[in-house]
């Protein structure tokens, strides 16, 4: 059976939800953000991903949980480069914390319940894009393109520079993952990877073994090596393309509390690994340039 394809409400967001005999995934229209994937192996409401119970689906508000976009910039403006900066500082549209394309509804190019790769690999493929907006000033286009099956999926985020100017960017796959028990949950794979520490003055520093969780960790990795996530119920594992930095994030106790959409003990159960060009790590397109940033995530056996 092909997969399928169906479009529903959640609250006041619009959502395609792709189903098969094998899995099931739901994209929300705003900010093309996927919040559910789940195998039949897993058990078709084992989310691989983390959506906080308080996650609000509002217009003009970015869910907690899932994998919401930040594009054109990462994190807060004024921590990007200059450049970064100066590509954006006549755009009108908010972009103080991590962009605007995580608020704005995408337009469907394309479902194709039988794409085949290179690889001759099967999957479903879905493509949006964001429209042109009129307050944005530089012109960039940006489509997110998702690849389904069974055994993992990938997303792409798609920037084309159509001025004739150079652009210069940031951006991130803001992957909420479910731990369980975070304390009991480790990342390895970015051991001897230097990273700069956003928590301790923005000093740089080298990760020695495995990334644990005692305390809250918001940190730029400056490499994005494959790596895997091993929680007590779940060893995932994430392969970047188009990247050299990824993001780590726990809000831990204190922050827990000042976070939306976000319960108080809700960081003991998740925690953040961003695919990412972010910080040493911005895009610079060139005109008529594109720049393609993809995860692809699987579940490894128990």
């Amino acid at each position: 059976m092909l997969p399928t394809i169906a479009y529903s409400k959640i609250d006041e967001l619009d959502a395609v939800t792709i189903t098969s005999a094998d899995y099931r995934a739901t994209v929300l229209l705003q900010g093309a953000q996927l919040i559910h994937f789940s195998t039949r192996m897993n058990d078709d409401h084992n989310n691989w991903l983390w959506v906080s119970e308080k996650a609000e689906y509002k217009t003009g508000e970015s869910v907690r949980g899932g994998i919401p976009i930040c594009w054109p910039v990462f994190g807060q403006f004024s921590a990007n480069p200059e450049a970064v900066q100066e590509s954006f500082k006549d755009c009108k549209l908010d972009l103080k914390q991590h962009g605007f394309a995580r608020t704005q509804n995408f337009n469907m190019v394309m479902f194709n319940p039988l794409h085949v790769d290179h690889q001759l690999q099967h999957y479903a493929s879905l493509t949006l894009q964001l429209p042109e907006l009129k307050d944005f000033h530089p012109k960039l286009s940006l489509q997110v393109k998702f690849l389904f099956n069974a055994d993992h999926f990938h997303i792409s985020l798609i920037t084309t520079n159509h001025s004739k100017q150079t652009i210069n960017f940031s951006q991130a796959l803001h992957t909420y993952l479910p731990a369980i028990d975070i304390t009991q949950s480790y990342i390895y794979g970015l051991s001897k990877v230097p990273y700069t520490d956003t928590l301790d003055k923005w000093e740089t520093k080298t990760q020695q073994g495995n990334v644990t969780f005692s305390e809250g960790v918001d940190r730029i990795y400056h490499g994005a090596p494959n790596i895997t996530l091993n929680t007590p119920a779940q060893t995932y594992h994430l392969q970047a393309k188009g990247s050299n930095s990824t993001v780590v994030w726990n809000p831990w106790i204190e922050k827990a509390k000042q976070v939306s959409q976000f319960a108080a003990d809700d960081y003991q159960r998740m925690l953040c690994i961003e695919t990412a060009n972010a910080h040493l790590d911005s895009v610079t397109l060139e005109a008529g340039e594109s720049h393609e940033l993809r995860l692809t995530m699987c579940v490894l056996p128990f």
